[in-house]
């Protein structure tokens, strides 16, 4: 007992021993990382202790709780009516504040953000080119930026007639900036792909802060990401000054990163995506932010059916330093929930038309480059038609025609992004069905119109609820009015007002619902598609009877995809997991399309918006996908036994004679039949033993290359049971068959169940039979004789090993699985499997997850095990944390 649990905890310290062995490598190589954010911590920690001590000593009262938990930061009030002694004071008071807003944040849950994006961005850098190189563009890339963003915003603005707002505003910053720029420069040493997602991506949420705030600060923050960017191309570039020096693989990688911005379908649809989803928050940028001087605040506020009229919208945009518009509404506190719901809900919409156009949806791309359209065709009527139809006067008409700029900068980013998607609609080939399409729009039109229906019934029902008095018409045309997504609705002053509370949050409601019921059917629209598996699982049990491996039965079972060769001879399995197309085996059918299988399904992925990953492929699939640029590790140990070399002697073998002989003592045989064929006694005997197992488990019964007893009624899996002398099924199980040219070469072990009371030993009386039946038929019909018997493997067991090479990211997410493999060990028995499996001396032979996208490993680690336990729930913890004890 005592052994027991010492070998337990043994096993539980050496697995792990790796990753803290990662660990302390990563800390020894981003010291300098640990050291800056440990400073930044330390720092703000203190200013808040000493500003709260300064307080106490010197406040005639004691400060509120909330005034304790968000310290003010000397010189904020700088810009917002205070008028300083002179020019000097001034001056002092903005750069005190700017170098304070550069480092120091405002409470905890900033601190932590940004102590994670230092730490993070940092020692990505410092990993990329170094220590040195890392202190010395932290420093002078910062301040470099700073004040390069600072001439720039005054030469942007200066030129506007109401430029004098810069003067008297507060420059404000964040310890992003100090991230940005090294990030940039990094971005330069690595990969093309990553480098276009980093540069993607920091550009998207600068531009984005830029455009619909327009804060000096973002100015600043711009230009430490070009400067950066531009850094670390001389750096790259100086570098490899001696190309001559370089290999061809390293010549070709450069030549890669020189072609970084040259995307497939796949980086295109993330660029068109990304800035569909910076307009999209717009509305929300432009209302929260404190400095309403952004090129696209006009389109922001516009886009917001909230705030939409025109009193509120120039009253936004002339107080530049104002808090938000939410504060210059004067909405009520009881009001702001119902505010916000009607701000984020078309956000959340347009959200998911983005999301769409990531996943390569040809519906999301119509439906964006409507919505686009739309906003420029309402900015240019509200602009064009309305000062004709409401006759503006001559003061008003100069005014209006005055605002030319903004309202053309306001049609532009809708009409362009419009534009760019049309033009690039072939990036965009997944289709909807046209059945998905007819339900959400009749569900989204008699959505509308129920709503409606009840609205101008409630109006109707009581007209005295309205200013002015309701009737039909005004009905009609103030619900339209409410329906609109943008602000086009709010530039008519609406026809009705509610006077009670109950109309009003009607009123509210119905827009609410609305949509609720746009974003459900998005949703709807531009998920997965859904797969005809019935004829893709006909077409490829046909294919897997030409060949494939010894694994590829599985690919046969329900649940799975099937993506099929333009000749159809081939096809590959695989399940949609968390934007993983995790496969099952390598591809099957015809040979000789097995390497042009790889690359197209790999191009088909890229297409859906997916990341490939081929699980459990044998050495030959490997290192065809290490040729096509793939990352490869191990994921477990496949247990091969050849059948015409089966014997059981030896001191080796003792335990396989054990069980053979007690068996034949105990009057227990062997029948190999179907599932179908055992008849129906045994098959509820066979379904029993499987209940009764799957009982004794804390957690779900395991799934994906496990099979259970649906499996079973292939016509063409085998089953092998043991039965007494009183026809009680005693063990059961099943092999799969692996085909070449028609014919079964072997069989694959695949379901294994006892009773809990069987005599000890049976699960090796089964496995031993069957070699010895595999053998026996051979030496009888040679030409049909089977190649192999083949044990599988056990997930998640066999992890590593000393002949794999695996990057530094996908070790660490190995060991991090070998650490979830010993914590499911109690409830799963994953290395009691594979130490079983090694009783029958077995060759063994590696397998892999392979993948082409190095960003993925944690993503893919969480689709497999999804895949595997699909019926995991959160009530199941408990258990799963009790079989861990011990």
């Amino acid at each position: 007992m005592n052994g027991t649990a010492t070998s337990k905890r043994a096993s539980r310290h050496s697995s792990w021993a790796p990753l803290g062995t990662d660990l302390r490598s990563w800390l020894s190589d981003h010291l300098f990382a640990i050291i800056i954010t440990g400073i930044f911590v330390a720092a703000n920690i203190v200013r808040w202790i000493w500003l709260a001590v300064l307080r106490l000593s010197v406040a005639a009262s004691t400060p509120s709780p909330n005034a304790m938990r968000r310290p003010t930061m000397p010189g904020a009030g700088a810009g917002h009516g205070a008028n300083p002694a002179n020019a000097q004071d001034f001056l002092f008071a903005q750069f005190t504040h700017l170098l304070e807003s550069t480092f120091f944040v405002h409470g905890p849950i900033a601190l932590l953000i940004f102590a994670a994006l230092l730490l993070g961005g940092i020692g990505f850098a410092q990993s990329r080119f170094g220590t040195a190189r890392t202190a010395v563009l932290l420093v002078v890339n910062t301040v470099a930026g700073i004040a390069l963003g600072l001439l720039v915003c005054v030469l942007v603005n200066r030129p506007l007639v109401n430029w004098i707002w810069l003067r008297h505003v507060t420059v404000s910053l964040s310890p992003f900036i100090l991230v940005a720029g090294v990030v940039m420069a990094a971005s330069a040493f690595t990969s093309a792909l990553w480098q276009r997602r980093i540069t993607l991506l920091c550009y998207a949420f600068v531009s984005a802060e830029l455009l619909f705030s327009g804060n000096p600060g973002d100015y600043c923050t711009l230009a430490v990401v070009v400067l950066g960017h531009i850094a670390g191309r001389l750096l790259r570039r100086y570098d490899q000054r001696d190309a001559q020096s370089m290999s061809p693989a390293e010549r070709a990688d450069e030549a890669a990163r020189t072609m970084w911005w040259r995307g497939t379908d796949y980086e295109m649809r993330r660029l068109l995506a990304a800035v569909q989803l910076i307009l999209a928050v717009g509305p929300v940028l432009a209302i929260t932010s404190h400095i309403h001087a952004g090129i696209l605040t006009n389109l922001g506020l516009f886009m917001s059916n909230s705030f939409g009229d025109d009193t509120l919208m120039n009253v936004c945009t002339a107080n530049n330093s104002a808090s938000s518009c939410i504060a210059l509404a004067g909405v009520h506190h009881a009001a702001l929930l119902v505010v916000w719901i009607g701000v984020l809900l078309p956000v959340a919409a347009l959200a998911t038309v983005a999301w769409g156009l990531y996943r390569g949806r040809r519906l999301a791309a119509w439906t964006s480059i409507l919505f686009n359209t739309a906003t420029a065709l309402f900015v240019l009527i509200d602009y064009l038609v309305f000062p004709l139809v409401f006759n503006l006067t001559d003061k008003a008409a100069e005014h209006h025609y005055a605002l030319t700029p903004d309202f053309i900068v306001t049609t532009l980013p809708p009409l362009i992004l419009a534009i760019m998607i049309a033009r690039n609609l072939a990036h965009f080939p997944v289709p909807t069905t046209r059945r998905h399409i007819l339900r959400g729009s009749i569900a989204v039109a008699a959505g509308a119109l129920a709503l409606g229906i009840v609205y101008v019934f409630a109006g109707l029902t009581h007209p005295r609820d309205f200013v002015p008095k309701a009737r039909f018409s005004t009905l009609v045309l103030d619900i339209l009015h409410r329906f609109l997504p943008v602000g086009f609705a709010g530039r008519i002053t609406p026809t009705l007002r509610p006077r009670t509370i109950g109309m009003s949050m009607l009123a509210q409601l119905l827009t609410v619902a609305l949509w609720l019921i746009v974003l459900a059917v998005f949703l709807l629209w531009f998920r997965d598609s859904p797969d005809s598996s019935g004829r893709g699982r006909t077409a490829a049990g046909r294919l897997v009877e030409q060949d494939g491996e010894s694994m590829s039965f599985m690919t046969t079972w329900e649940g799975n995809r099937y993506w099929f060769s333009a000749s159809g001879r081939s096809a590959i399995a695989y399940r949609v997991l968390h934007g993983v197309a995790l496969t099952v085996t390598g591809p099957f059918g015809d040979p000789t399309e097995y390497a042009s299988s790889l690359r197209e399904f790999i191009r088909f992925c890229a297409r859906q918006s997916w990341s490939p990953a081929f699980y459990a492929v044998h050495e030959a699939m490997r290192e065809e996908l290490e040729r096509l640029g793939c990352s490869c590790m191990k994921v477990g140990t496949e247990m091969i036994v050849i059948p015409g070399q089966w014997q059981t002697k030896g001191k080796k073998w003792q335990d396989i004679r054990t069980a053979i002989n007690k068996a034949k003592r105990s009057g227990v045989t062997d029948v190999l039949t179907t599932f179908e064929g055992a008849g129906w006694t045994v098959q509820q005997q066979i379904v029993g033993i499987s209940e009764q197992w799957a009982q004794l488990k804390a957690l779900p019964e395991m799934k994906f290359t496990l099979g259970g007893v649906e499996e079973l009624s292939d016509e063409r899996v085998a089953l092998l049971y043991a039965v007494d002398a009183d026809g009680v099924v005693q063990g059961v199980t099943s092999w799969m068959p692996t085909y070449r040219g028609g014919r079964v070469i072997g069989w694959t072990l695949d379901f294994m169940r006892h009773r809990t009371d069987s005599p000890n030993g049976i699960m090796e009386f089964l496995i031993a039979r069957m070699a010895e039946r595999l053998r026996d038929e051979g030496e009888k019909d040679p030409a049909h004789a089977a190649e192999f018997m083949s044990l599988s493997a056990a997930p998640l067991a066999g992890l590593g090993g000393e002949d794999t090479q695996s990057t530094a990211d996908a070790e660490i997410i190995e060991h991090a699985m070998q650490i979830v493999a010993d914590m499911l060990e109690p409830a799963y028995g994953f290395k009691s499997l594979f130490f079983f499996k090694r009783k029958f001396q077995p060759e063994e032979a590696p397998i892999y997850l392979c993948y082409p996208d190095p960003a993925k490993p944690a993503q893919i680690g969480l689709a497999v095990v999804s895949a595997y336990v699909p019926e995991f729930k959160a009530s199941q913890i408990a258990e799963m944390l009790k079989t861990m004890r011990g």
